[in-house]
């Protein structure tokens, strides 16, 4: 500790009255010493009780006679709370040091939650290399339970638990010392015992959120889970699991990275989601519009889309006074449009009492703290209004992983809304969506302004003028709040619900006018609301058309459909070999001297004529076979689809009898 050199520290020695020559040891070390007790005591934690309650540190801590902390632990640890005010506690990696204080092992760094710890993953939070803000310690009682004799500091961060989420920080800190006859060891079914009595105690005051937000997930009785177990659970243990730090990212002050616990900051327990459960299969083969909010809406004749099941989003209510229809559904996900425009999506839903809404029952910063916050607390509770539960995608298991195909139990944060729409539409069990004014491009003015101009990272920005992205100038007009968009991971989690929606047999066509988003195929509006998708009338999309000339003249018109008619009847080779004969004879006339390396040449060119041939038509039926295939995937997917639907239908009824 004392090697620490670490000026701000307030270093206080608990003894239990000892006569091993600890006191000889002490006094060695008066110098760097804040304070010394030497009395008997009625066991660790209550010495440790009494050292913590002559301390006035911001930060506490503390470490028992076996172990260490190793080389710029508490630099490291100051840095981590200073450049992160919301932090309350930290742990670094577990690292175990045999009896000469050489390190022997140190655990993979991992994530720790509230979640994790009730459901049973629960081994083991280092205590040597855990620190905490004072302020956490007085909310969670200021002192340890002397009840306990050996699983002090696991009763400790229960506490803690219920009033903070734990980061791991990927160093190492603290070395537990492993040897022959210690308490730890000695006494295993004690702590055992201990740890669940503790388990028991937070399942029994567990708030019923809790309960409600994971169901069928959190234990009635306390349990450890054996790698098998967690293994299994692993994925839905991961949505409450904080982002792991980075000493790198300490040292240069970084905002924390997106993503992160979903009940941290300022939420001390979970907002409790809606119950989506009535919704699923409800519109069980049918077909819905999905409606950005791109200014290609101001080309398009919405009227059509009256009468239509349409999804609309964000500030889609300053279209009403165009159109004389409103939407059946409603969301709005964006951490800024929300706060920003909640007054109007709520004077929305008042005046329209039978349109739907989604929202995330917590929504997170994009930049700055990070701090989640309960939508409630913009959005109340009313009829027709749902909140569920937005969770962080990730790369496990594409498409899977960024695309929920179950919207009760957890909705994709995405990268732009129009994702969350076509999750929930996939659970109401639509079979055909149709993309309208989804425009996919942005231009970013030079006059916004940042919320933090100094961190690149901070993707929080400010109009002061008008906004040229969407289908109304004031929708992002002078200011508005918005964040920095980034088009390359919409189109790559737009390619990832392309791939989840075909695979569970859903149809999805894009009838934005023109637009950048060239993941779907292309159809005209008014053809998809007549419903005429044969595949004749679907359009390429933009970037697989060739680049045409509005001034084109009817006989380039002409020109164009005659080549096409030879290509089609596969003249062209024939019309190559007819060239190149006529060519080559002309030559042998005109070079008679040069006739057999003409007739070498003339056959070498027939022959790669012939193998260029035949490699486009070959390259051409398999491409059809490849067509064809996917084709019958898709319908094989969809009438599995289907089946496993009427099959579930037809079990609610059973039950229902």
């Amino acid at each position: 500790v004392v090697n620490q050199d670490y000026e701000a520290l307030e270093f206080v020695v608990v003894d239990g009255a000892s006569t091993d020559g600890s006191r000889f040891i002490i006094n060695q070390y008066e110098p760097w010493i804040s304070d010394y007790v030497c009395e008997p005591d009625e066991g660790h934690a209550d010495a440790l009780n009494k050292g913590f309650a002559r301390t006035s540190g911001e930060i506490m801590g503390w470490i028992n006679s076996d172990d260490i902390l190793l080389p710029h632990c508490l630099e490291k640890v100051a840095a981590v709370f200073e450049a992160y005010p919301h932090i309350e506690w930290i742990t670094g990696r577990a690292s175990t040091i045999n009896s000469s204080g050489v390190i022997n092992h140190v655990s993979d760094v991992r994530s720790w939650s509230r979640l994790r710890f009730l459901c049973g993953d629960h081994r083991w939070i280092q205590q040597e290399s855990t620190f905490w803000r004072r302020s956490l310690w007085t909310r969670a009682g200021a002192q340890m339970d002397t009840s306990l004799n050996l699983a002090n500091d696991f009763e400790l961060w229960a506490r803690f638990f219920r009033h903070a989420p734990l980061y791991s920080l990927d160093q190492m800190l603290g070395g537990f010392r492993i040897r022959d006859g210690q308490r730890s060891v000695s006494f295993r079914s004690t702590y055992e015992a201990e740890v669940d009595a503790v388990l028991k105690r937070e399942l029994e005051l567990l708030e019923p959120t809790w309960r409600q937000t994971y169901p069928g997930l959190i234990p009635a009785k306390p349990r450890t889970l054996n790698p098998g177990e967690l293994a299994q659970l692993e994925p839905s243990l991961r949505k409450c699991d904080p982002p792991v730090l980075q000493i790198e990212g300490v040292d240069q002050a970084k905002p924390l990275p997106p993503g992160g616990p979903n009940f941290s900051g300022n939420a001390l327990s979970p907002e409790p989601k809606s119950d989506l459960k009535p919704l699923k299969n409800k519109h069980l083969n049918e077909r819905c519009f999905i409606l950005g909010n791109g200014p290609s809406l101001n080309e398009t004749d919405l009227e059509l889309l009256e009468g239509e099941t349409v999804f609309a989003c964000n500030a889609a209510f300053l279209l009403f006074d165009r159109i004389n229809w409103r939407p059946t559904y409603y969301t709005c996900v964006d951490t800024r449009v929300l706060p920003d425009r909640a007054a109007e999506i709520v004077s929305m839903l008042d005046q329209h009492p039978d349109m739907i809404a989604f929202f995330p029952a917590e929504l997170q910063e994009h930049g700055g703290s990070r701090y989640r916050t309960a939508t409630r607390q913009l959005i109340p509770d009313g009829p027709g209004r749902f909140f569920f539960n937005e969770v962080p995608g990730d790369a496990t298991n594409l498409p899977w992983s960024q695309f929920s195909i179950d919207a009760d139990v957890g909705v994709i944060q995405p990268h732009t809304v129009a994702i969350t729409m076509l999750q929930l539409a996939a659970y109401m069990g639509f079979s055909e969506i149709i993309l309208v004014g989804c425009d996919t491009r942005y231009t970013i003015p030079e006059d916004i302004q940042r919320e933090d101009a100094s961190n690149a990272a901070d993707l929080r920005i400010k109009s002061t003028s008008f906004d040229p992205n969407h289908f109304d100038t004031s929708y992002f007009g002078a200011g508005r709040d918005w964040h920095m968009p980034n088009v390359n991971l919409m189109l790559e989690h737009y390619r990832i619900a392309r791939n989840a929606l075909e695979r569970l047999g859903v149809e999805v066509r894009n009838a934005t006018v023109g637009g950048d988003l060239d993941v779907f195929d292309r159809v005209q509006l008014e053809r998809a609301v007549k419903g005429d998708l044969a595949l004749g009338s679907r359009q390429k999309p933009v970037s697989q058309m060739p680049s045409l000339s509005l001034r084109a003249k009817s006989r380039n018109r002409l020109l164009a459909g005659q080549v096409g008619a030879v290509l089609s009847n596969n003249k062209l080779p024939a019309l190559g070999v007819i060239a190149l004969t006529f060519g080559a004879l002309i030559a042998a006339v005109s070079l008679p001297e040069l006739r057999i390396w003409i007739a070498l040449g003339y056959s070498a060119c027939a022959l790669m004529l012939m193998i260029m041939t035949l490699a486009v038509k070959v390259r051409r039926i398999i491409f059809q076979m490849n067509r064809q295939l996917e084709s019958l995937q898709r319908r094989n997917a969809r009438l599995e689809l289907n089946l496993q639907r009427n099959q579930d239908i037809a079990r609610g009824k059973r039950r229902e009898n």
